[in-house]
């Protein structure tokens, strides 16, 4: 089996597990400016596959899975993004089986109007059970400025206007929302091999401005080959109003390790 084989047979074997276990998601937002950082700037397709597996545990057995493909497709001064991920984890003792997943999909369009102006749409479908959300979908458009342009160093602001609907999977209530989602990132390029990503989210409801999300992203990837990077990421996330179910925390945080097939 040559070069060429070996690459597309690691793809689909990655790309089949992602599917076997589900598309998911740990958090609300994305982290664009990884992706673009990941994929890089050049016309065409490409992508990168993401994939973290741990298994261990004491009195009880925990598994867990994460797994995510994010793709860009680019043509003259548009560009399109299509994000999936997804987790499971279970918990195995006595006669208890803690069984969580959820779902993230994500497309986005860019068109850039000018080297430091773009317009951008996005839409964007979300299943948490540990957060108790059966389903939310958003949708929304705006500007993305690049505000700081250095030779290792960009930095850009993005106000959103974005439609949310969401239903609680405990008590199946309703919720409507149009929300400002505004965010800041930055991408650093701390080497030849190492880049850093980072995004903060700021997301009010326009009719009540008590009820607002912050969400903070990270991003440390390593070039290992030419196609294989080691990324490890975080987030935290802090919803005002979460789901109206006993349990529900309004503040998040959690991390993920593992390796990025680019192709």
């Amino acid at each position: 089996m040559n070069g060429k084989d070996n690459a597309s047979w690691a793809r689909w074997v990655l790309l089949g597990w992602l599917c076997v276990n589900g598309v998911t998601g740990n958090a609300q937002i994305v982290n664009i400016e990884s992706m673009r950082g990941a994929t890089g700037d050049s016309s065409g397709t490409h992508g990168v596959l993401d994939g973290q597996f741990y298994i261990g545990g004491a009195q009880n057995v925990l598994l867990r899975t994460y797994g995510a493909a994010n793709v860009r497709k680019s043509v003259g001064n548009e560009t399109y993004y299509g994000i999936v991920s997804g987790s499971f984890s279970t918990r195995v003792g006595g006669d208890q089986l803690l069984f969580e997943s959820n779902a993230f999909l994500h497309g986005r369009y860019n068109l850039e109007l000018q080297p430091r102006l773009t317009v951008e749409a996005f839409f964007q479908y979300q299943r948490d059970r540990p957060l108790r959300i059966a389903q939310r979908y958003n949708a929304g458009f705006g500007t993305r400025i690049k505000t700081v342009r250095a030779k290792s160093w960009e930095v850009y602001w993005s106000p959103l206007l974005m439609g949310e609907f969401d239903l609680e999977e405990k008590t199946g209530v309703l919720n409507y929302a149009l929300r400002l989602s505004t965010y800041v990132s930055s991408d650093v390029r701390l080497s030849d091999k190492s880049r850093w990503n980072a995004v903060v989210y700021y997301q009010p409801d326009l009719f009540r401005w008590n009820d607002f999300r912050m969400v903070f992203n990270t991003r440390l990837q390593t070039t290992l080959t030419r196609r294989l990077q080691w990324v490890t990421s975080g987030f935290v996330n802090y919803d005002a109003y979460p789901a109206d179910f006993a349990g529900v925390p309004a503040f998040t945080f959690g991390t993920t390790t593992g390796l990025s097939y680019k192709f």
